[in-house]
């Protein structure tokens, strides 16, 4: 799967205040729709755009030691013929995750892979927590956490869709897994 580069990018702006200069702030609620998808913007206000195509929809809110982000992202996904290969497809795509220019930046501290049959095409959800050490405009290592699922399109199998929600702070946010879920079920897969 190659998400890395866009994940990365939206990860590693969330965690800086203004996000994308000129960025076009959508109210929470709004629905954004492109041939593939469509989501509504999660609750808070301030979310900003920070890349909308048809393959892509990538939102993100906050200041440098408290944001968050979302993305819905389309891209080709390599074979898996069960849920247990479909599972070590992801993650093997997540293992590589990471920033480059600094291979010592995230330190994993916690970790779920498992396949879900919540939709009828073949997903896996993935959680995770990491420390961040060098997150754009904190002073001290943040906390972040990462809800998602990693689905085939019901319209072609060797396309996946991340799904995503994030949180980056100093402190792990208390109702994370309850409005990442709330967005992951919104997230409609649709048929060009």
């Amino acid at each position: 799967m190659k998400t890395k580069g866009l994940l990365l990018m939206l990860l590693a702006g969330a965690a800086t205040s203004g996000f994308t200069a000129h960025a076009e702030e959508v109210a929470s609620g709004e629905r954004i729709t492109t041939p593939y998808m469509s989501l509504s913007v999660p609750a808070g206000a301030g979310w900003q755009v920070q890349r909308r195509s048809d393959t892509a929809i990538a939102l993100a809110r906050g200041e440098a030691d408290n944001s968050f982000a979302v993305a819905a992202l389309l891209s080709r996904m390599g074979p898996a013929d069960s849920p247990e290969e479909y599972e070590a497809l992801i993650e093997q795509a997540v293992a590589k995750d990471g920033d480059p220019a600094n291979p010592d930046r995230y330190r994993l501290l916690e970790q779920s892979v498992k396949y879900s049959n919540e939709r009828p095409y073949p997903c896996v959800r993935y959680t995770a927590t990491s420390e961040d050490r060098a997150a754009r405009g904190a002073t001290v290592p943040l906390f972040l956490e990462l809800h998602g699922l990693y689905c085939r399109h019901p319209a072609d199998p060797s396309i996946g869709v991340t799904i995503m929600y994030s949180h980056r702070g100093v402190t792990r946010h208390p109702h994370l897994a309850e409005d990442a879920e709330a967005y992951l079920r919104d997230v409609v897969l649709t048929t060009p």
